[in-house]
């Protein structure tokens, strides 16, 4: 392992601040309702062993999610999911109408324009502390295993390091209960770009 624990815990203080500042009352906003975030610890993974960010209950469990990825003076991933059932409900609150059956069209892009936004809240906060410049991807959506998603984003990183710095966020509607769970992965090597 290559990051410091001083470091994965300035980082985890300066992406709570990013979260509370732009990306909260940006949630806030779009389901109107107040809403609560837990941070667990940043932790640096072995790539071979995701099963630490992997926990049992989720593991088979079936997933909605959308993936975007930023570059440009920093690099990661961002990975919004959710339950596919919280996932009707998360769609059906923002179109304004019942979904009840699979998510197809409008539902789906609504929920990928939620990990879109989500994303741009927190990399214009990272911007506007740190100057860098980041683009983000058009969000990638997809429904499957949560084990699944996670390779996926996993081999996006590619060869560049055997670990990865993971930060693992909830976001929580206080009225609905609804749960939104956020990954942002990194490189190791971009952790001190955000720990100046």
């Amino acid at each position: 392992m290559s990051t410091s624990c001083n470091d994965l815990q300035k980082l985890n203080s300066v992406l709570d601040s990013f979260i509370v500042r732009k990306t909260i009352p940006s949630l806030s906003s779009i389901l109107e309702e107040p809403i609560t975030h837990f941070l667990r610890n940043t932790q640096e993974i072995p790539i071979i062993n995701l099963d630490l960010i992997i926990s049992d209950l989720e593991e088979m469990n079936v997933m909605s999610a959308v993936y975007v990825k930023c570059a440009g003076d920093i690099h990661m991933g961002m990975l919004l999911y959710l339950p596919e059932k919280e996932s009707k409900t998360l769609a059906a609150k923002l179109l304004g109408k019942p979904i009840s059956n699979e998510l197809t069209g409008i539902a789906t892009s609504s929920i990928s324009e939620i990990g879109n936004i989500l994303t741009a809240s927190l990399i214009n906060a990272i911007s506007i502390d740190t100057g860098y410049k980041i683009c983000s991807s058009v969000p990638g959506y997809a429904v499957e295993f949560f084990r699944t998603l996670v390779e996926a984003v996993v081999s996006d990183f590619g060869n560049e390091s055997d670990t990865l710095v993971v930060s693992n966020i909830e976001l929580c509607g206080v009225n609905s209960g609804m749960d939104i769970h956020m990954l942002l992965i990194q490189d190791p090597s971009e952790v001190k770009k955000l720990v100046i």
